[in-house]
């Protein structure tokens, strides 16, 4: 008897603790424009040769723009 209330307790716990997973994934899914703002920016670094010097820039492949001003040389 205390076996078979002890499968049911855990069941139903594992069923509570599924369902409260699925609101989740829900709620993220509604919220994409919070979410996409919470995304961390990808940053690409860029090399060139510049009158014979190596130099590098970095760019903010997510947002799209130079995160440096300038070439910085190597």
């Amino acid at each position: 008897m205390k076996m078979k209330k002890g499968i049911v307790i855990t069941a139903m716990i594992l069923l509570l603790a599924s369902c409260s997973m699925n609101t989740i994934v829900y709620a993220g899914e509604i919220c994409t424009k919070e979410a996409e703002e919470r995304i961390a920016d990808k940053i690409v670094v860029k090399y060139r040769e510049y009158k014979g010097r190596l130099q590098y820039r970095r760019w903010n492949e997510t947002k799209g723009y130079w995160v440096d001003s300038h070439w910085i040389d190597v």
